[in-house]
């Protein structure tokens, strides 16, 4: 049964219909086209991003539509679904003009409209399902998830990503119209009231606590440590889209499945890898980024953490880039995209990037596949040179060349791979053939960055898997469970990519970790391995990561995890009300 927020709105539809057409077939028939249109919709988006459609969607993306119309040259059946979606309601509008005589008074289109638009305003302000959703004391006594708390919006946003009716695809589309991001409330803070949390004194506040290593010895003290602040190593992360270890897929056991970036490092470096755990599957490139400069999952502040770079963006106080350089590093990001899909100008400039290079500043060609990761490389390290700067640098790097869709390209797929094309149709041949030559780029580059005299690290990770992996995990058995982090459920599959960091001082030595480490933890982690001091949120943050097996919104200690959210939040000031 529909929800009454989904009833209400309906019932607006049919009426403002009904007015505008004087045909009551006509208005019946183009309405329950529309909600069948919804849901086709729904269902195509959680394929691709693994969330249903919602009315704050539609309010995003055609708020902006010069840009996000884009989106259908780079998936051009999205764009023919959306012009058919288009013609068939236009075809119900003439069959009913020429088929059906007016059965309801004429009362003129504006007077019809503007009437109508009041009943269906009134309809949905009046609508219980559409307020607000309660107080969490009163939700809780109700038993309802309650955005304002971090576990319940978690619990919640699952839910909705695993509607599986149609009507539970409408219930999700008209409850969710809002892109406002929610925060979790204050906890009292049992855990983190210490020494540690003594140590913030503004974002760059550091500690003078260090976690301990595996052996027992002091992080950052090895005798290969950079001695000096004028020494701090150079940074280098490359978010690697849609990449993720293949052979995670139980079928996938082909020669080709293996990609050679899954093994260790430059010879000779300090490397440690392992599977990672993101926030979305199928696209959401921008929720990963938000987790990895703000160590946030962003199903912490509700359906609007969807909309990060513009919900919360403006709000966030701290930051891996903020920390960094408050002592003294220059932060630089390069994108192979455009500057202005999810207004990602700004919401770089609020994440703490001082410079910021789209494909439009740096000549990138907008035929995505074309554009080869060694290509992104080159030409962010020529962006380093715009400006003169003897800061060390925070180089952050986003590639693009494996986003799909996959498939279709058979020109691209190597003759070495034609036994893969065969047993795993073109998709995943596709897909395996871009990820070989990103892995032979990225070995080449990591060797180029590592080989300067300063200390150097370079780490990479995958934002998301491919849209295709839907139909190659669709149930656990389809997973290889040996591939399968012992941190992860079955059922978390699809959220499984990869993470490596290497250096070119200390110790030469490969740790390829088994757990899977939240996306969540991996600044403090690469500000660890680094070597460099780390600030109050780092240290709590490490700590958390290891009683919580590596895991944020799924540790199994949900107090722990709450209070951490909390402090990070109203303690710290991480993200403003």
């Amino acid at each position: 049964m529909p929800a009454p927020t989904t009833l209400w709105f309906a019932l607006a539809l049919l009426a403002l219909l009904a007015a505008l057409s004087a045909r009551v077939l006509t208005a019946l028939a183009l309405t329950a086209y529309l909600l069948a249109g919804v849901i086709a919709s729904s269902l195509v988006m959680r394929s691709y991003l693994g969330v249903p459609l919602t009315i704050a969607d539609l309010v995003f993306f055609f708020g902006n539509p010069i840009d996000d119309l884009q989106l259908f040259r780079n998936y051009p059946l999205l764009g023919a679904g959306f012009v058919a979606l288009l013609l068939g309601a236009a075809a119900i509008v003439v069959a009913g003009v020429k088929r059906e005589r007016p059965r309801l008074p004429s009362i003129g289109w504006r007077a019809g409209a503007f009437a109508v638009a009041a009943l269906a305003l009134t309809l949905a302000l009046s609508a219980p399902a559409a307020h607000e959703r309660p107080a969490t004391a009163a939700a809780t006594a109700a038993g309802l998830p309650d955005d304002w708390d971090a576990w319940t919006a978690f619990e919640d946003m699952r839910r909705i990503e695993k509607a599986g009716t149609g009507a539970a695809l409408l219930d999700a589309f008209f409850a969710n119209r809002g892109m406002k991001a929610t925060l979790p409330p204050r906890r009292a803070n049992t855990r983190f009231a210490g020494e540690v949390a003594a140590a913030a004194d503004g974002v760059g506040g550091a500690s003078s606590e260090r976690p301990r290593g595996d052996a027992g010895t002091t992080i950052g003290d090895t005798a290969g440590r950079a001695a000096t602040d004028a020494a701090r190593p150079d940074l280098l992360m490359i978010l690697a889209e849609s990449v993720f270890d293949p052979r995670l897929i139980a079928k996938c056991m082909l020669p080709g499945c293996t990609i050679p970036m899954f093994g260790t490092a430059s010879a000779g470096t300090r490397s440690q890898q392992g599977p990672l755990v993101v926030h979305t599957a199928g696209g959401g490139t921008w929720l990963t980024e938000f987790s990895f400069v703000s160590g946030f999952d962003w199903r912490t502040f509700g359906r609007g953490g969807a909309y990060a770079p513009v919900s919360i963006a403006p709000r966030l106080q701290r930051s891996l880039p903020r920390y960094l350089q408050s002592i003294g590093y220059r932060t630089v990001a390069v994108t192979a995209t455009g500057g202005d899909f999810l207004r990602a100008r700004s919401a770089y400039r609020q994440y703490g990037f001082e410079e910021f290079y789209a494909a439009q500043e740096l000549g990138f060609s907008d035929d995505w596949l074309g554009v080869h990761d060694a290509e992104v490389y080159d030409k962010a390290l020529s962006a380093l040179t715009r400006r003169a700067d003897p800061r060390p640098v925070f180089l952050y790097v986003l590639t693009i060349r494996n986003h799909g869709p996959h498939g279709g390209h058979e020109a691209t797929i190597p003759a070495a791979l034609q036994a893969e094309k065969k047993a795993y149709d073109s998709p995943l041949a596709d897909y395996l053939g871009r990820l070989h030559d990103s892995s032979t780029e990225m070995a080449e580059f990591q060797k180029r960055w590592l080989a300067s005299p300063r200390p150097r690290v370079i780490g990479w990770f995958g934002d998301h898997q491919p849209d295709l992996t839907q139909w190659f995990l669709e149930t656990p058995a389809d997973v290889a469970a040996a591939r399968l982090p012992p941190n992860v459920t079955p059922n978390e599959r699809r959220y499984v990519t990869w993470y490596q960091l290497a250096a070119n001082f200390g110790p030469a030595d490969a740790r390829t970790g088994m757990g899977a480490l939240d996306i969540a933890y991996l600044g403090p982690e690469l500000l660890r391995f680094a070597q460099l001091p780390l600030d109050a949120t780092s240290v709590v943050a490490l700590d958390v990561a290891q009683k919580c097996a590596g895991r944020l919104l799924g540790c199994a200690d949900r107090d722990l995890v709450g209070e951490f959210i909390s402090w990070r939040i109203h303690e710290l000031g991480a993200v403003s009300p």
